[in-house]
């Protein structure tokens, strides 16, 4: 079983440091932050959104609160959020380059309660600006990471481990590199052809490959939940950053769709996701944005060198992370006593 590498104090000092990094680095590079938006009418198309319901100038009514049956009975729902990739992106119609540190919840599918990587609710360091450029997108990225290690490098209140010094340094780098999503397959002896997304075991696989970041980009149809540009050869204009050895994805984004017909398209392949709202606003702006979303919780872990995700969740936090391994909060919470 998972062990924790983290007091509760190292967890609030890595998190407070790290966003203070981030800010500073998107400060440098002219982005202004924005609030998040925690409550919608609308959904995100691909996404898995789970809802709050509002009472009537009263508390909601809960009709049944048996596991895998809860009844709740109030006044409106709403959709919460599994990330902000529309919100970032109808706010451009104003600005030219925006960040903000999104809440998100996101249901922890079978087998990752086990991964060291996965929460059910996190945040995302989300950002995204108008371009409709990946090289720009990567130098960008690149800017803004590389600022953030040399700010942690830089500080000396922070008990940086062996393992946690390796990824720093490595995260302060330049020249990440870049590979297709075809090359990531055959880097670890699959079929180039394959056009399915790498399972956990192939991520932690290929990312052993690495001592620095690296993008992967140009997926396949098929692959992704969410929606993004198709380029003329078919493949989608998307990417993931990973983190070397072995830590895997840290971020997810892409070109996004060029107008309202493409989202109607592939929300519609996307089963129940249908947007229009965010197709009329697509329609109406014509306004063309990239960006990604940075999750908070694993660049936390990558920086501390921490062997779990887990470390990362904060002592206040009573949500149902801490459902995902109980043994594992009981045994960190015991120094305490």
């Amino acid at each position: 079983m998972t062990k924790s590498n983290l007091n509760y104090q190292d967890t609030y000092q890595w998190t407070g440091k790290i966003l203070n990094g981030l800010r500073k680095a998107a400060y440098e590079n002219n982005f202004q932050e924005i609030l998040p938006s925690i409550l919608s009418t609308s959904f995100e198309p691909g996404a898995r959104h789970s809802f709050a319901v509002l009472g009537d100038k009263d508390l909601p009514k809960i009709l049944s609160e048996e596991v895998a049956n809860v009844i709740v009975q109030g006044k409106e729902k709403y959709y919460l959020p599994v990330s902000h990739v529309v919100e970032k992106q109808m706010s451009l119609e104003f600005l030219e380059k925006v960040y903000c540190l999104a809440p998100c919840l996101r249901l922890v599918m079978d087998g990752e309660e086990n991964s060291g990587k996965h929460l059910y609710n996190f945040f995302q360091f989300e950002i995204e600006w108008r371009t409709s450029s990946m090289s720009d997108v990567f130098e960008q990225g690149e800017r803004i990471l590389t600022s953030l290690a040399k700010t942690i490098l830089e500080d000396d209140d922070l008990n940086i481990t062996d393992t946690g010094l390796r990824n720093i340094q490595a995260l302060a780098k330049t020249g990440y590199k870049t590979i297709t999503f075809a090359e990531g397959h055959r880097l670890i002896g699959n079929s180039s052809d394959l056009k399915r997304d790498f399972t956990p075991e192939e991520d932690e696989k290929l990312t052993k490959l690495f001592d620095i970041p690296f993008w992967i980009y140009d997926y396949p149809d098929g692959v992704r939940d969410s929606i993004y540009h198709q380029n003329e050869k078919g493949s989608y204009d998307t990417y993931d950053l990973m983190l070397p050895f072995g830590y895997g994805e840290l971020t997810t984004g892409g070109i996004r769709p060029k107008s309202g017909k493409e989202i109607l398209e592939q929300s519609r392949k996307l089963g129940k996701a249908y947007s229009s709202t965010y197709a009329e606003w697509k329609e109406r702006s014509q306004i063309q944005t990239a960006g990604f979303g940075i999750g908070l919780e694993r660049i936390i872990r990558y920086m501390s060198g921490c062997e779990s995700i887990l470390d990362v969740v904060q002592y206040h936090d009573l949500g149902p992370n801490r459902r995902i391994n109980e043994n594992f909060f009981e045994e960190k919470e015991s120094s305490l006593k």
